[in-house]
């Protein structure tokens, strides 16, 4: 069975762990302003990393980082990625962010699977927990759909929100939105 190696010489307050049957991981939005909780129910064994905001892998460019990165092991020598970005309200900058998050967490994953001694993800998603949305065109705001006078068509930076996939590091992944509640609090099966 393929096995993560090197896990004991990481910081045990950077992940959390189910026993190799699953179980439940949480993902935890880690800005005060936007609290959010996803809980994840997996049948697979399977580790969340939180990495806290601005404080990733400071030899890296980037301090973006999502709120939770996900490995689950599917069968034998198959792992697979999964990054969770949690937003309050979904907008316009806040969306650009999320997109951000996601790459970070694309780049983080990547130096963890080779640190853990792991074989490439044979699937990659991202998902965002969000509790307003202000991108949908069934958003109370029409304003952010109306194009300048004179200016060519071009589709707006939101446009991908409605889009069943997006492109991050030249990769296209899969994106799935996870209402939360009014509490902030949501669900996922991996």
């Amino acid at each position: 069975m393929e096995r993560m190696n090197n896990l004991e010489y990481l910081e045990r307050s950077f992940y959390e762990k189910t026993g190799e049957t699953g179980g439940t991981l949480y993902v935890i939005e880690q800005e005060k302003s936007g609290e959010a909780q996803v809980t994840l129910h997996c049948s697979n064994e399977a580790v969340v990393f939180s990495i806290k905001p601005n404080n990733g892998f400071p030899y890296l460019r980037t301090k973006n980082t999502p709120d939770g990165i996900v490995f689950v092991r599917r069968e034998k020598q198959c792992w697979e990625l999964h990054i969770f970005e949690c937003k309050k309200t979904v907008r316009v900058k806040s969306w650009e962010k999320a997109k951000q998050q996601f790459e970070g967490g694309m780049l983080h994953a990547y130096m963890l699977r080779g640190f853990l001694d792991l074989p490439p993800f044979s699937k990659i998603c991202v998902y965002t927990a969000y509790q307003d949305d202000h991108l949908s065109k069934n958003s109370p705001d029409p304003a952010l759909f109306r194009q300048p006078v004179g200016k060519p068509v071009k589709k707006p930076p939101y446009a991908d929100w409605d889009d069943p996939s997006l492109v991050i590091l030249g990769h296209e992944v899969p994106h799935q939105r996870i209402p939360l509640n009014d509490s902030g609090q949501g669900e996922y099966t991996l």
